[in-house]
């Protein structure tokens, strides 16, 4: 019998749209009692009949079971108002896509042991089981993007259970074993290999690394899988410290390299917390924060302060050392999320923080700068290197001031590196000039004078002095010299020069300088501020007056042929000095310089670096006074 509604459609029990349908009579039950889809009729006796609307209503709900819709989505579609549908739709989208994406991660975590399978042969298809384990907790550890970098392939990636690192754990084991000494060449050579890897591996990812110690560390299944313990990790971290110290020892005595090793392998948490740090660094720059920005000089704080926690503590002459030691030796920056770009995003934050000053800077912002190092040596360094009680007092009652309230500031590592030049450079001066005294030399002309006070310290030495620089700049240094009640020496005298107007024999001349006779001729800090030609027309004249004259000459070398990091700090400076008006603009190789100054008629010439000037003036000093790798060289050239 057929049996159809009101409308004359056909009414079916539930056994007749289960065959239709291929649904099965226990799922329309259930369907039923949720009250997803309910009979519009019943027989006398309380079968299911399913009219028109109800076919329709189950060939939706199989429609949005099709999207993966829950049962109680569906119910909610079909019964809502008109909006829940495309809310519906919008969530199905999303879990569908976070579907895919899982599937996705586990074809890779799949292929990742095809791989290791095809190429390991039976030793790794024994451990497969184990590699899944461990991937799958990486999946839980790691975000998508992380787990993708961890388990890819390439010339230039180490997957966990690569080869390269199943036997350096391999070794690192067996060295532990036989007792290896973390001081031993042996060790020192798994701990640069280990960190050549873990770069590797992480894909120069910090965060991706620290998520990996982290792991290993709190994973007891992981260790059994993989091997690294946190024995194992102490082990590598002490072969580390021995191996930094075995660099250090080229730059520092032996009770230095103790102390550096002592505080790396006293606290290793230390050493750990560097690649959060770096992290949060390059977290930064990847976002285009500002290096003088304050998240960013926070940063630097915290950078400053677990370097010395790590490596010297509250030494500054071991802090100098270690310094100059990464400075020269690649290897001591191997680190996981260190690279040319993050040096130079440190150093521009370096020297944002420690910038030339703008206020009261007069004509040349770099003369007060060098007037500040000078005052500072007076108040932080013993013994002096350049003894100047003048040295504060001409800074005038407000710089002055503001120097003894900030005092740290000329603490800071990049701080002490420049009062170094300044100071040795000076003392240099000086100690020619009171040679060439001794020689019967008498008259002294210091180009570029600034805010010097040699000549006022000197009153007494017999001859004359000549200060030589722009106008704007002698008058600016007279009011200075007025306001601290500092007089005029007799012996002195002032020339003011503009050499786009009126040279320097001329100007000399007017002064009173006796041209037959021999001079001896200071040049500091001024010669990379003027082109080439204006260099050499002034040392020709140099090279024109009377037998038995001389000249210091400072001046810079090439920016290129410095070390990395030395580099990118310079140039962050002579950038900061461009802007504000005072670009660099020679530079020259010692050797090209020396044949030079010999065609223009200088009879001698010595250059004198870091390697001269440290055991002449800085030896055995406890304050962090040292000359690194700086560009600055001083020229002794004599007629």
């Amino acid at each position: 019998m057929i049996r159809t509604d009101k409308r004359g459609y056909m009414r079916l029990k539930i056994g007749e749209l289960a065959k239709k349908t291929g649904l099965s009579v226990r799922a329309l039950h259930h369907y039923d009692a949720i009250g997803l889809l309910s009979p519009s009729e019943r027989t006398p006796g309380g079968a299911r009949l399913y009219g028109r609307d109800d076919l329709i209503r189950l060939h939706r709900i199989e429609a949005l079971k099709q999207l993966a819709c829950s049962l109680p989505d569906i119910k909610a579609t079909l019964d809502g108002p008109g909006g829940a549908p495309l809310q519906i739709l919008q969530r199905q989208i999303a879990a569908l896509d976070a579907r895919v994406l899982q599937a996705q991660r586990l074809s890779r975590r799949l292929q990742h042991v095809v791989d290791l399978l095809a190429g390991g042969g039976d030793a790794v298809a024994d451990d497969w089981l184990n590699i899944l384990e461990l991937m799958n907790m990486y999946q839980k550890h790691l975000s998508d993007e992380e787990l993708r970098t961890l388990m890819s392939s390439g010339p230039d990636t180490e997957a966990p259970m690569d080869p390269p690192w199943t036997q350096l754990i391999d070794e690192v084991r067996g060295g532990m074993r036989q007792g290896l000494p973390t001081d031993s060449a042996t060790a020192h050579a798994l701990a640069w290999r280990w960190m050549k890897l873990a770069i590797r591996m992480t894909n120069n990812d910090p965060a991706l690394a620290g998520k990996l110690m982290t792991l290993q560390a709190n994973e007891p299944r992981a260790q059994d899988i993989v091997g690294i313990t946190p024995a194992m990790f102490s082990w590598i971290g002490e072969a580390f410290a021995h191996a930094r110290c075995t660099l250090f020892a080229k730059y520092m005595s032996a009770a230095q390299v103790e102390e550096a090793r002592r505080r790396q392998t006293a606290n290793l948490a230390h050493m750990q917390a560097w690649p959060a740090l770096v992290a949060e660094l390059r977290a930064q720059m990847a976002a285009g924060t500002a290096p003088s920005s304050a998240p960013v000089q926070a940063l630097m704080q915290r950078w400053q302060q677990l370097f010395r926690d790590s490596y010297c503590g509250d030494d500054a002459a071991l802090e100098s050392r270690v310094r100059e030691a990464f400075m020269h030796e690649p290897d001591l920056r191997l680190g996981v999320g260190m690279d040319d770009a993050l040096l130079t995003y440190l150093q521009k934050a370096q020297v944002a923080g420690h910038h030339v000053p703008r206020e009261n800077a007069g004509p040349k912002p770099s003369a007060l700068m060098v007037a500040m190092q000078r005052a500072a040596h007076q108040l932080l360094e013993q013994p002096r290197v350049l003894d100047d009680p003048l040295a504060v007092r001409i800074l005038g009652e407000a710089d002055a001031q503001a120097l003894r309230a900030d005092l740290d500031k000329y603490r800071h590592p990049m701080a002490v590196g420049l009062r170094s030049s300044v100071v040795v450079r000076s003392r240099f001066a000086e100690d020619e000039w009171a040679a060439a005294v001794a020689r019967g030399v008498r008259q002294y002309v210091i180009l570029g004078a600034g805010l010097d006070t040699g000549a006022y310290r000197h009153a007494d030495v017999p001859g004359r002095i000549f200060e030589v620089d722009l106008p704007a700049t002698q008058a600016w240094k007279r009011a200075r010299l007025h306001e601290a009640g500092i007089a005029m020496p007799a012996s002195l005298c002032y020339v003011p020069v503009d050499f786009e107007s009126l040279g320097l024999a001329e100007s000399l001349a007017r002064a009173g300088f006796d041209a037959s006779q021999p001079a001896f001729f200071s040049w500091l800090g001024v010669t990379m501020y003027l082109d080439e030609d204006a260099v050499f027309e002034t040392l020709g004249f140099i090279a024109g007056c009377a037998k038995g004259s001389a000249v210091v000459l400072e001046y810079v070398i090439p920016l290129g042929g410095l070390p990395p990091m030395v580099r990118i700090a310079m140039e962050q400076v002579a950038a900061q000095l461009a802007e504000r008006g005072e670009p660099w603009k020679s530079f020259f190789e010692p050797a090209a310089l020396a044949d030079k100054l010999a065609a223009l008629g200088f009879s001698e010439s010595s250059s004198w670096g870091p390697a001269e000037l440290n055991p002449r003036y800085l030896a055995n000093r406890s304050d962090g006074l040292h000359l690194g790798a700086t560009p600055g060289r001083l020229m002794l050239a004599r007629i």
